[in-house]
């Protein structure tokens, strides 16, 4: 029988820390599902608002670390969530100024119709509670 409570964000925080592995079903599927909700956790317990992009760098480190799973079965994951979005975070004006600056001259409420626009990827994993 699969130990629920090892999806809890204290449990997932104290099996990585001492490399304990997740119990897994013997089944692909229940390792796929279990390595979402485990990043979920993850990623949804750190500033994935304002850093998207490093949080993701940050769990997957961990995740790394922790040793269970592998670097494509992480990057697999996260790119099976990601979206493509002008709700541009913080860490993506940082890296790109001129849009930071352009952002700060247009009125949001009268955006210039038809203009393309450069679009940050961010990744909308499900919520586990």
């Amino acid at each position: 029988m699969l130990n629920t409570s090892q999806y809890e964000l204290n449990e997932i925080i104290e099996k990585i820390k001492n490399k304990v592995p997740f119990e897994l079903k013997n089944k692909k599927r229940s390792r796929i599902w279990s390595l979402r909700v485990i990043i979920s956790k993850l990623y949804y317990s750190l500033d994935y608002e304002n850093e998207p992009q490093a949080t993701r760098q940050k769990v997957t480190q961990i995740l790394l670390y922790h040793g269970q799973f592998s670097k494509e079965e992480i990057d697999n994951t996260f790119q099976a969530s990601e979206s493509e979005t002008t709700d541009y975070s913080i860490e993506f004006l940082k890296q790109h100024p001129e849009i930071a600056q352009a952002e700060a001259l247009k009125s949001k409420e009268f955006p210039e119709e038809g203009e393309e626009r450069i679009k940050e990827t961010k990744y909308n994993l499900p919520r586990y509670g």
